[in-house]
């Protein structure tokens, strides 16, 4: 008896369709994702049991060096009325006022371009009378290639980190808490509300930070009556 020869089928798989899915799947994640700020030093944070999820928005962080350094970012609502770039540039302006409440050698206000330069920053941090120098650089060939390594210590004739140093003799505070009174009298109430409850201001510092840095910059938060924030720490591993 004879053998039945079976039909060939073609093994061609349509694709099409599957390539369309994977495309808008792209384009969802691209569209959705946050990405992570740069930071001017690699920060690795101690390990703890902590769940608690940090806000991403209405938060400003507190970037501590294992060298004591200090940088500030500022994370503000997705709203217009409260979007970041608008709440820099008032947070500039704010910095120059509560600068020269308590300081007799004012400082000059900022120029237009300098608040948008400022507008654009995500991490932030160098002297205040070198702040203007420093945003000059935004838009110039290598501006931000610069302002990068400004920031990153790379320039040896450029003073990276805010000044934290406290003379309570002197009676006046120092640039980070200025900077922190600044952001504190924001007009974003959900950032000022978040800063009441202690949600509004995290403290990021390397698992190598000594103790005695990382106690200066809360006592300097607490000096100026910001005495609820919230420490960083990375998920500790099961044993």
């Amino acid at each position: 008896m004879g053998r039945v020869k079976i039909a060939k089928k073609s093994t061609f798989i349509d694709m099409t369709a599957m390539s369309d899915v994977t495309v808008l799947l792209l384009t969802f994640f691209m569209l959705t994702s946050t990405f992570l700020q740069k930071e001017p030093t690699t920060v690795i944070t101690p390990a703890s049991v902590s769940e608690e999820k940090v806000q991403e928005t209405n938060v400003v962080q507190v970037l501590v060096s294992p060298e004591g350094k200090v940088w500030l970012s500022m994370n503000n609502d997705t709203a217009q009325a409260w979007s970041n770039e608008k709440m820099r540039i008032a947070l500039l302006d704010k910095v120059v006022e509560v600068y020269n409440e308590s300081h007799t050698q004012k400082l000059p206000a900022f120029t237009d371009a300098q608040k948008i330069a400022f507008s654009k920053l995500g991490t932030f941090g160098v002297p205040l009378n070198q702040m203007g120098e420093f945003l000059n650089l935004y838009g110039m060939p290598e501006g931000l290639t610069t302002m990068d390594k400004w920031l990153a210590g790379e320039l040896p004739d450029r003073t990276t980190g805010i000044p934290i140093n406290w003379n309570q003799q002197e009676n006046r505070p120092n640039e980070f808490q200025i900077w922190m009174k600044a952001i504190r009298q924001t007009d974003n109430d959900n950032l000022k509300d978040a800063i009441k409850d202690g949600t509004g201001v995290a403290l990021k510092a390397d698992q190598n930070t000594s103790f005695e840095t990382v106690h200066m910059v809360m006592d300097n938060l607490q000096t100026i009556k910001m005495n609820k924030f919230t420490l960083l720490t990375a998920l500790k591993a099961e044993e």
